[in-house]
C-alpha cells in the first residue's frame, strides 16, 4: 500500500477497476465464508433470479456461505439459499453466536453495506474486539463518494444515490476508517460501474441509454480509476 501524506496535491496510485461482484467471487472461492448483511431485502424478490446477487454468486464458488442479516423476511430457522448456503437472522454487530453455531470463516465480506450503517467505525471495532476473528480475511466494497457517474449527471443537478445510503467514503477517507480502527489494509482497488437494474429491468429505451452511459463511465474509469465507482478493501481482522 502507497504511503499517504494527506497534502492537497498528493498523487494517489491506484489500479485499473475490476468487476465487484466478480472479484468478491474470487476472494469467496473454496472458503468458508460469513456475509454481513446478505438479503439486500431492498432487492432481494429482484435478485433472486439474475446473477447479480452478491450471495448466490459467493455460493457458487465458496465451500459455505453464512449470511448474516437483521431483517424480518429472515424466519427464525434461518432461509436455506444453496445447498452450501443459509442467511441467518442475527446481529452483525455480535458475531459470536454464528461463530459458535457455523464455526469460524476464512472470510467476512461485507459487500456494499457499510455506507448503509450510522456508525462504520463500530462495526470495524466489534470485528476486532471478537477473539474468534482473530486474523481472518475482511473484504469490504463500498461506493466512492468522488465518482464519474455522480460527476457527470451532477451537471444536469441529479445524484445517483440509495434512500438508505448514510454515508460514502473517498479512497482517503476510507483508508482512515480502517487504520483509525485498527486494521492494516492489504488491498485497496477500484470497482467499475453497474447499472444492472435499469439496464435488466427498464423499457428498452431507459435500458439502452444505461448502457450507453454505462459505457462511456467504464471508459473514464480507465482513464482515471480514482474516479472509479467504489472501492473494494481487504484486510486482516
Amino acid at each position: 500500500m502507497q504511503d499517504l501524506q494527506y497534502s492537497a496535491l498528493e498523487r494517489v496510485r491506484v489500479s485499473r477497476p475490476r468487476d465487484r461482484l466478480t472479484h468478491l467471487e474470487r476472494c469467496a472461492e473454496g472458503k468458508r465464508v460469513f456475509d454481513l448483511g446478505a438479503l439486500d431485502e431492498t432487492a432481494y424478490q429482484a435478485k433472486q433470479t439474475t446473477h447479480n446477487w452478491l450471495h448466490a454468486r459467493l455460493c457458487r464458488v465458496a465451500k459455505s456461505v453464512v449470511g448474516i442479516d437483521n431483517s424480518a423476511l429472515v424466519p427464525d430457522e434461518g432461509l436455506t439459499t444453496a445447498t452450501n448456503g443459509t442467511i441467518v437472522r442475527e446481529n452483525i454487530f455480535d458475531l459470536q453466536p454464528v461463530v459458535d453455531k457455523h464455526g469460524i470463516p476464512d472470510l467476512i465480506v461485507a459487500g456494499e453495506l457499510i455506507e448503509h450503517l450510522p456508525d462504520t467505525s463500530a462495526l470495524l471495532s466489534t470485528l476486532k474486539a471478537t477473539p474468534s476473528l482473530k486474523g481472518v480475511e475482511l473484504v469490504v466494497t463500498t461506493p466512492n463518494a468522488c465518482c464519474w457517474h455522480n460527476t457527470l449527471i451532477g451537471l444536469a443537478g441529479r445524484e445517483s444515490m440509495h434512500k438508505d445510503h448514510l454515508q460514502i467514503y473517498s479512497y482517503k477517507t476510507l483508508r482512515t476508517l480502517f487504520e483509525r480502527s485498527g486494521f492494516r489494509i492489504d488491498e485497496m482497488l477500484p470497482y467499475r460501474a453497474r447499472f444492472p437494474e435499469m439496464i435488466e429491468g427498464d423499457s428498452r429505451p431507459v435500458a439502452t441509454a444505461a448502457r450507453v452511459f454505462q459505457t462511456v463511465v467504464n471508459g473514464l474509469e480507465i482513464i482515471s480509476p480514482m474516479l472509479s465507482a467504489g472501492w473494494i478493501v481487504r484486510a486482516r481482522i
